[in-house]
C-alpha cells in the first residue's frame, strides 16, 4: 500500500456534520455510521526519528468488548473467522493486501504533523489521524457551526469539493520533501493490543442498535460490515433487516432504524431512530 493509496483512503473519511464525527475508512464503506474512539490529544512534530517496532503478538479482544453473538437458525450468516474475524485488523497484519507498513505510517504521520500545525495556526485542535486503528483527527464535542468551520479549515471552503485547506498543505509539504530525497516522518505510536479493533468497535455499535430495536419490537439480523457473506443480494436493502417482511413491515422497520431527524444544524439524535441512538451512546456524534 503506497502513500497515494493511503491518501485516497483517508479522503473517503470526510466529516459528517451534525450527526457524526469523522468516520474512519473501513467503516466509511457502510452507511450506518460506525463507532470511532476518541483519542487523547497530542502533537508529535514532523521528524526523522525512528519508528516504534510492531508488537510480536497479535491483538487480542479486550475485556468487556462484546463478542459476535451466534446467529440463530433463521440467520444463515455467522461470525467470521481468520481474516474475517472481529479481532483482525488488516491494516496491522503483515502479509495482508491492506497492510500499512511502519514506514508508510511514519511517512503519513510526518505529513499529518504539517496538517496539525496548519490547523493549530488556524485556531483548531487536530488530533493524531491514526486511521488504521479507527482514530480520526476531529475532536468530539463540537457543535454544528464549529464542525463546519473545522472541516472548512481542513478541506477548504467547499467541504463537498475539497481543496485549498490544511489537508492540501500537508500533501504539498510531503511531496516537496519526498522530491528532495528527505521524506517527512514522525514517530509511530506502538500498537496497543488492549484496544478493540475497528471491527470490534462496530460490533459494540451494532449491539446498541439491536438493543434499541428490540425495545421497539423489531428484530435486527447479526451483521459484520467487513464480511462479504453478510452483504445483501440487493444493495438497496439493509442487510440487518429480517427477510420476508411485507411492505408495511419494511417501512415500520426502516422508520424505527433511521427515524426522521433534521439535517445539518437541525439534526437531533433523538429523532434519528436507533441508528442515531447507537451513534450517540457510542460517543460518535457532536452532542457530547
Amino acid at each position: 500500500m503506497n502513500l497515494q493509496r493511503i491518501a485516497a483512503i483517508v479522503a473517503i473519511s470526510g466529516a459528517a456534520l451534525g450527526g457524526a464525527s469523522v468516520i474512519a475508512l473501513g467503516v466509511a464503506a457502510y452507511a450506518a455510521g460506525q463507532p470511532e474512539p476518541v483519542p487523547a490529544a497530542s502533537a508529535e512534530p514532523a521528524t526523522s526519528a525512528g519508528v516504534e517496532p510492531a508488537p510480536t503478538e497479535p491483538p487480542t479482544p479486550p475485556t468487556g468488548v462484546p463478542q459476535p453473538e451466534v446467529a440463530d437458525a433463521s440467520d444463515e450468516r455467522s461470525p467470521g473467522a481468520g481474516a474475517m474475524a472481529a479481532d483482525y485488523n488488516p491494516y496491522l497484519e503483515p502479509g495482508d493486501p491492506e497492510y500499512v507498513s511502519l514506514e508508510e505510517r511514519a511517512e503519513y504521520l510526518g505529513q499529518d504533523a504539517v496538517v496539525r500545525q496548519c490547523m493549530n495556526d488556524a485556531g483548531f485542535e487536530y488530533l493524531p489521524n491514526l486511521w488504521w486503528i479507527n482514530e480520526g483527527p476531529q475532536p468530539s464535542g463540537l457543535d454544528f457551526e464549529s464542525s463546519v468551520l473545522w472541516t472548512q479549515a481542513l478541506y477548504g471552503p467547499d467541504i463537498y469539493n475539497p481543496g485549498g485547506g490544511c489537508a492540501d498543505a500537508g500533501v504539498a509539504a510531503a511531496d516537496a520533501a519526498r522530491a528532495a530525497g528527505t521524506p517527512l516522518t514522525a514517530p509511530v505510536p506502538p500498537d496497543d493490543p488492549s484496544k478493540p479493533t475497528p471491527r470490534q468497535q462496530s460490533l459494540v455499535f451494532e449491539d446498541a442498535v439491536r438493543e434499541c430495536m428490540a425495545d421497539a419490537g423489531f428484530e435486527v439480523r447479526y451483521f459484520e460490515w467487513w464480511n462479504p457473506e453478510h452483504q445483501p443480494g440487493d444493495p438497496r436493502v439493509d442487510a440487518r433487516m429480517p427477510e420476508n417482511l411485507g411492505a408495511d413491515e419494511q417501512a415500520a422497520w426502516t422508520a424505527a432504524m433511521w427515524g426522521d431527524a433534521g439535517s445539518a444544524a437541525a439534526y437531533r439524535w433523538e429523532d434519528a431512530g436507533c441508528s442515531g441512538y447507537a451513534t450517540h451512546v457510542t460517543g460518535n456524534d457532536n452532542m457530547h
